[in-house]
């Protein structure tokens, strides 16, 4: 039996990851242009050839534009992406996204949670709910688990709608999810008992097979996430 050699993170892909965070972050908006490559590669320590490598790779995901005997321009990604942007996105691991990209993301995640929600009123296994149900119980307990007993919950909500695509689109969400979850429970504005009740009073409405009560309470905890999250777009007073 043979394996492929595991290539170790190359120098270019640490720059791309450099460069996209920008970009993702909104420290370059579309249509911003990128200082010229000599001056970027000497800032970085890296070579010429490492970094215009990074850049052709941003090209074919869709975040930028290389126009020749003019420069590399940020592209505009919402409106013209590749078949890699989305894919790109789905695999970033930071908090660091700018305002629309955050909002864009929440509402994907509120459509997708939402309608999971009311089809596992008629779809939930009795074990699914008693293994969400530890989870709630567990979240009040302030440990640091917090992040990743939130993540499973709401992975395991999605599974309990009876559609494995739903399931599947909120997994490959996981990087960004997780990196924003892991965010929200961190702050101090956020009362971990109070969340204990509402993802315990989900489970009470999907129980009794109240869609529209399920559906307002999961945007409830959704919305009380975004909240708190938005609050580093808005200037300080």
């Amino acid at each position: 039996m043979e394996f492929e050699k595991i290539a170790s993170v190359s120098l270019t892909d640490n720059i791309y990851k450099s460069l996209l965070g920008k970009i993702l972050s909104g420290e370059w908006k579309p249509g911003d242009w990128f200082p010229a490559e000599r001056d970027v590669a000497e800032q970085m320590g890296v070579s010429r050839s490492s970094l215009h490598h990074a850049v052709l790779q941003l090209e074919r995901d869709g975040f930028v534009s290389v126009l020749p005997r003019k420069g590399t321009q940020v592209a505009d990604y919402r409106k013209k992406p590749t078949p890699q942007s989305l894919s790109v996105i789905m695999t970033y691991g930071s908090e660091e996204l700018d305002e629309p990209l955050f909002h864009d993301l929440m509402d994907i995640r509120r459509l997708v949670e939402i309608e999971c929600t009311r089809r596992a009123c008629s779809n939930i296994y009795a074990s699914t709910m008693e293994e969400m149900r530890a989870i709630a119980d567990r979240l009040a307990e302030e440990n640091a688990a917090v992040p990743e007993l939130i993540y499973r919950y709401h992975y395991m909500l999605t599974q309990a709608s009876g559609n494995s695509i739903f399931a599947m689109m909120f997994r490959a969400f996981e990087p960004v999810l997780m990196v924003l979850i892991a965010r929200h429970y961190s702050l101090r504005a956020v009362d971990l008992r109070e969340a204990a009740a509402m993802h315990g009073e989900l489970l009470d409405h999907i129980a009794a097979k109240d869609e529209d009560a399920a559906a307002e309470c999961v945007e409830r905890i959704l919305a009380q996430g975004v909240n708190v999250l938005e609050r580093k777009y808005k200037p300080a007073e």
